[in-house]
């Protein structure tokens, strides 16, 4: 089984609009169309099997409807993520709802909600995630659209885990965008935090200190992820499956270890 980790997609009739806007932001082309249809599709041409779905609130007032798209998107082949805006009075709130509507975890996009995630004005809302057993994913590294910010740092997602030990905690873009030197140095191997490979096939990240990484966190601790619609799944599958690594550790990250922290 392949499941790809990191992929977002949009209502049908906003997506357009919304990939617009957050391409022009972030100077950074896409490949493919950010809806359910298209996701399903390109699942379907490069053989993955099951699909987690980021979604991001951003404001307020997305609570409500982000909560409602990620529940009708949520199926046997798409495993919708909630989202709460960490400094809205409603996070803990929101934290609850994701749990009863049975989603399984919650994303964080630091640099696009304006928040350090280490801050520990957030710790209520991670231990009440732990509590409720929710899988939470950062945005981790840089962000195109704030190119000179650093909201979250690999080292950030170690104090969170530290302080809160036993919360399930996925660090996308392998722990770091565009901060790979700083993950292999002072991150890889120091905790149980997933990487995800969201965004790796591209110029930013050298193959050979992808492995170096991998092995030093260890295989079992790496989840494949695309960051779909911004790359397609196939150019994280060719850049997992040409790594000198053995078979078993590449199946691990295609779609073991997911399978494993999902509970399917």
């Amino acid at each position: 089984m392949i499941i790809d980790f990191h992929t977002h997609i949009f209502p049908d009739g906003f997506a357009d609009h919304a990939m617009a806007a957050l391409s022009q932001n972030a100077k950074v082309g896409y490949s493919a169309p950010a809806t359910l249809h298209g996701l399903i599709s390109s699942m379907d041409e490069c053989g993955v099997d099951r699909s987690v779905v980021l979604n991001v609130v951003t404001k307020e007032n997305q609570h409500e409807n982000v909560l409602r798209f990620a529940k009708e998107t949520n199926s046997e082949r798409i495993i919708s993520f909630g989202s709460v805006l960490p400094s809205s009075v409603y996070a803990l709130e929101y934290i609850w709802k994701i749990s009863d509507e049975e989603l399984k975890g919650v994303k964080f996009h630091p640099a696009l909600q304006r928040i350090y995630p280490a801050d520990e004005q957030y710790f209520p809302i991670y231990d009440l995630a732990r509590a409720l057993n929710l899988i939470v994913t950062f945005h981790v590294g840089f962000d195109p659209s704030y190119p000179d910010e650093l909201n979250a740092s690999p080292e950030s997602m170690l104090k969170i885990a530290k302080n809160f030990p036993g919360l399930r905690i996925v660090a996308a873009h392998l722990g770091g965008l565009k901060m790979a030197e700083n993950v292999l140095d002072a991150v890889a191997g120091q905790s149980d935090i997933y990487m995800d490979t969201a965004y790796c096939a591209d110029p930013w990240l050298d193959r050979g200190l992808l492995r170096e990484i991998i092995k030093k966190h260890g295989a079992e601790r790496i989840l494949f992820g695309s960051d779909y619609p911004w790359h397609l799944p196939s150019m994280e599958i060719s850049l997992i499956r040409s790594l000198d690594i053995s078979e078993e550790e590449k199946e691990m990250i295609l779609g073991g270890n997911a399978r494993q922290l999902l509970g399917i």
